[in-house]
């Protein structure tokens, strides 16, 4: 109720289909006066305030609506809520002619969306939705008068502007605009949803857990992420969660994370060469006897060997074959058997060195560690085992030992040697799964060994494109590289509106993607 000295006014405000209907009756008239209008809410998408900040959107957004009401002499409202934890903008039409109204939501909306290349969401309210905007614009603590406060802001910054040729603000609010779920998709999504045990964390804006299947494992997964996003955090809750399931699972930690985010559990093992416990993975007797082209391969990706150094090798392994010298610890017997072979040309002796050079790295000398006393552990059902390779400070190494452990785990379970279901979690992935490691082709196999894969990685870009095509499950975390965040796109056939949600998501939230849904879901990972 508004009053002067001479009368008072009241408005009542009402829904009217896709529109308010204002009818304002004052007390010196007998008949309402009957007005429509539209609430609109405007938003920052998916963009850092860097980013903003060098667009410029907010004063593209002041000259869209000044150009438009001097084009068709018709009245828009600004308004600004500003309270203690909040801003938030406005645009309201009003107008006698309802369709004027969503007409010039339409034109006004797509002006300011054309003017600010998309960084500026324009977002018309339902009526419902309009009214509680209104409601919370005008309840609890704000400013007193915000369009108030608005103007002598703007018109300081006129004056200013006039001298320094500084750009107008307008508190636009910092929100990225992930659409909630509407009541139409929450019963899909929760019949998505209601089987599975591996629990991920709650979907955005309900009580949805997000939650996979053992299916889903076995077709594997892909968890891409920058540093600090929580990728890893997400790892370790899968890995919690289908060990409760009763599988067994092995983690290649790439930096040591897993013992700490694994902490309090007691179905962990720890392994550690340096520290004298391997799994039984990290087997090289094995590997040589059943597959000795497989190792070679291994080593020529992972070392980087030359055509000559690789048929050195070869003819190496051989004779360690023949020799039966598999007592001694197999790197080691190679550089041994190198190093002995006669000369026959000059080129071999060139490559024979610099082979032994790049094998040294893998020696007990460099490494440090009492192969003969190492203690071997097993992998068992319902277990976590993790294999810290951190404090091996050669990366060729770490590449080695994870492609060694990875390629024997798929032997294993090939012969029916090792605990299934095996779930294996490769973190900083890209080290491993180049497009010239074999171990990269395990991934289209081993699903019929009864092994799934986790692949962890800060750089999808860098992966082998058989890994990017043979994960069904993604869990996309955000991502920071344009080059990045374009192969995510690509790869999912994502709308181009999510390339600014990949790079706008906050830490611990992820997209995730699954076979059975058209779009990702947004969900805050989380142990539940």
């Amino acid at each position: 109720m508004l009053h002067d000295k001479s009368s008072s006014i009241a408005i009542l405000i009402e829904n009217h289909e896709e529109v308010l209907r204002y009818k304002i009756q004052s007390s010196t008239s007998s008949d309402p006066d009957i007005v429509y209008g539209i609430l609109i809410t405007l938003k920052y998408v998916n963009k850092g305030v860097e980013d903003i900040k060098d667009e410029n959107p907010e004063v593209k957004v002041v000259e869209s609506i000044i150009n438009r009401a001097m084009e068709t002499e018709q009245k828009y409202f600004l308004m600004s809520c500003i309270s203690a934890d909040s801003v938030t903008s406005h645009l309201i039409i009003l107008s006698e002619d309802k369709n004027l109204v969503l007409r010039e939501s339409e034109i006004l909306c797509s002006l300011i969306s054309s003017l600010t290349n998309n960084l500026v969401m324009c977002k018309k309210e339902k009526p419902e939705n309009a009214m509680a905007v209104m409601k919370r614009c005008f309840h609890g603590q704000s400013h007193h008068n915000p369009l108030s406060w608005l103007f002598t802001t703007f018109s300081k910054r006129i004056r200013v502007n006039e001298k320094r040729n500084m750009q107008l603000p307008h508190p636009l609010s910092f929100e990225w605009g992930y659409p909630n779920v509407d009541a139409s998709k929450y019963d899909y999504l929760l019949s998505v949803f209601k089987e599975g045990g591996i629990k991920l964390g709650v979907i955005q804006s309900t009580r949805i857990i997000a939650k996979l299947r053992q299916e889903h494992i076995q077709k594997h997964v892909l968890i891409v992420g920058a540093t600090g996003s929580g990728k890893s955090t997400t790892a370790s809750i899968i890995a919690r969660e289908v060990s409760r399931e009763g599988a067994a699972v092995f983690i290649a930690d790439w930096h040591g994370e897993y013992r700490e985010l694994l902490k309090g559990l007691h179905n962990v093992t720890y392994t550690n060469p340096v520290e004298g416990i391997v799994p039984e993975f990290l087997n090289m007797k094995s590997i040589i006897e059943h597959e000795p082209l497989a190792f070679i391969e291994i080593l020529e990706s992972t070392l980087e060997l030359t055509p000559p150094q690789a048929h050195i090798l070869e003819e190496a392994m051989k004779e360690l074959l023949h020799k039966k010298m598999i007592n001694l610890y197999e790197i080691d017997a190679l550089i041994d058997i190198i190093q002995n072979t006669p000369l026959t040309a000059r080129w071999i002796a060139e490559s024979r060195e610099a082979l032994v050079r790049k094998l040294k790295v893998l020696s007990t000398d460099y490494l440090k560690v009492k192969w003969g006393d190492v203690r071997e552990l097993h992998v068992r059902n319902g277990e976590i085992m993790i294999f810290d390779v951190s404090s091996i400070p050669n990366t060729r190494v770490k590449r080695v030992f994870v492609s060694i452990a990875i390629k024997t785990a798929a032997l294993k379970a090939q012969h029916s040697e090792v605990a299934r279901p095996l779930v294996i979690i490769v973190d900083e992935a890209h080290n491993v799964f180049t497009k010239d490691n074999p171990v990269s082709n395990l991934i289209a196999e081993v699903r019929k060994w009864g092994i799934g894969f986790i692949i962890v990685t800060q750089s999808p870009s860098s992966l082998a494109p058989v890994i990017l095509k043979n994960t069904n499950t993604k869990i996309v975390h955000t991502l920071k590289s344009t080059i990045d965040v374009k192969t995510m796109l690509g790869l999912l056939v994502l709308k181009r509106e999510y390339k600014k949600v990949i790079s706008s998501l906050k830490p611990g939230e992820a997209l995730i993607i699954i076979p059975e849904l058209a779009e990702p879901v947004l969900v805050k990972i989380g142990i539940i």
